[in-house]
């Protein structure tokens, strides 16, 4: 006989920023019966050990220092591919050692050094990609992965569309059930509840301008409403006294642990236009204003948005072409139209019913998973002596 696994290892790889993490843990919830080894960052470090920290799994995480190699200095573009180099060769060293049936990656230059180990020493491999552009790691290793799971059906720059399956962003399934909570009665409520919040640490521009443009609206508006923001430690105080200053009931946090808990009573979301952002306004069916993060790499926020925009599902504000006025004007018309609040969660529901069907009416996290499975499956009938 063969010498098989007793155990099924996943090896998942990602950059630092809550964008690449995010999906990982939606993956990890549903896979319980496997073990896992991370290779992240020092920031995904910390995501995954708190991420960990509750649940009673076999997980071993490994930090590998690796920076842009995008950087027009000559001298920080070397060391970035010296630390790629590195971070190949412990990667190497961990597949050895480790035995992982498949590498996940999802995105971030820390993915380079183990999905090109991964191709070395023949094992599986899957590159996620998060958002409506490819991102640059992602497109390098999408030549040499197995397979690369697309968020949105139309993602731009693909080179080769051999090996590509939509899969969709996976989020946790809080979001997913609040979708099928109805918005109707939720928007009758008051008071009228917008949540404000710029990705994993806030924004600085949604804590100055925004809130800005919020305080200085009509008072009948003012009286009406309900902020929920999330907004940087240093500047917490100075938002919340803005809003008490003008009589604007309001909960702020520099952090907001489970901020579905915050979907689940928001008439209107403003928030930037990350990949996990989207997937999680389009789980929960939520309206939404995306403000796209202006220098992002390759302009893929915009990209996000536009895609929301495009179909009627949300409203994309550019805050370097458009002004405080636009800004407010569009609340004010949002607040004194609440049809346009409705129909756009309709559409976003219409949306979200259509990509389902593209993944067998599976949620991503389950495509996903399913997916794996397959080709671990596979992987054991090819190789008996993997391990």
């Amino acid at each position: 006989m063969g010498n098989y696994c007793k155990e099924k290892i996943l090896m998942l790889v990602a950059g630092g920023t809550g964008g690449h993490i995010y999906p990982s843990f939606s993956l990890i919830n549903k896979m319980k019966n496997y073990s896992f080894v991370i290779v992240t960052d020092q920031r995904g470090k910390v995501y995954y050990e708190k991420h960990f920290g509750k649940k009673s799994l076999n997980v071993k995480i490994f930090t590998h220092k690796v920076t842009s190699p995008s950087n027009k200095k000559l001298i920080l573009k070397i060391f970035s591919l010296f630390q790629i180099l590195i971070s190949l060769l412990k990667s190497l060293l961990i597949i050895v050692f480790q035995k992982p049936n498949i590498v996940i990656g999802f995105g971030g230059y820390p993915t380079v050094g183990p999905i090109l180990a991964a191709k070395i020493c023949n094992i599986p491999s899957i590159i996620h990609e998060q958002n409506a552009i490819i991102g640059r790691a992602n497109k390098l290793l999408s030549k040499v992965s197995n397979k690369l799971a697309l968020s949105f059906a139309d993602t731009k720059n693909i080179e080769d569309i051999s090996n590509i399956i939509f899969n969709g962003n996976p989020v946790r399934h809080e979001f997913e059930e609040i979708g099928n909570i109805d918005y109707m009665k939720s928007i009758s409520k008051k008071p009228f509840t917008i949540l404000i919040f710029g990705g994993s640490l806030g924004s600085s521009y949604f804590s100055k301008q925004l809130t800005s443009i919020i305080c200085t609206l009509p008072n009948e508006i003012k009286k009406e409403i309900k902020i929920i923001q999330q907004t940087r430690e240093e500047e917490l105080e100075t938002v919340r006294n803005n809003y008490r200053k003008h009589q604007i009931e309001a909960e702020i946090s520099s952090f907001f642990q489970n901020i579905y808990e915050k979907f689940k009573f928001a008439n209107l979301i403003i928030t930037r236009s990350g990949g996990s952002t989207v997937a999680e306004i389009l789980a929960s069916c939520r309206p939404a204003i995306f403000v796209p993060l202006p220098n992002s790499f390759d302009n893929h926020q915009f990209e996000n948005a536009k895609f929301f925009e495009t179909k009627n599902c949300g409203w994309v504000f550019d805050q370097i072409n458009n002004n405080k006025s636009d800004f407010q004007k569009l609340i004010k018309d949002i607040f004194k139209n609440p049809k346009k609040l409705i129909i756009v969660n309709r559409n976003i529901r219409k949306l979200s019913k259509a990509l389902s069907k593209l993944r067998n009416n599976k949620t991503p996290s389950e495509f996903l998973s399913d997916f794996i499975l397959k080709m671990t499956n596979n992987q054991k009938m090819e190789s008996k002596d993997l391990c």
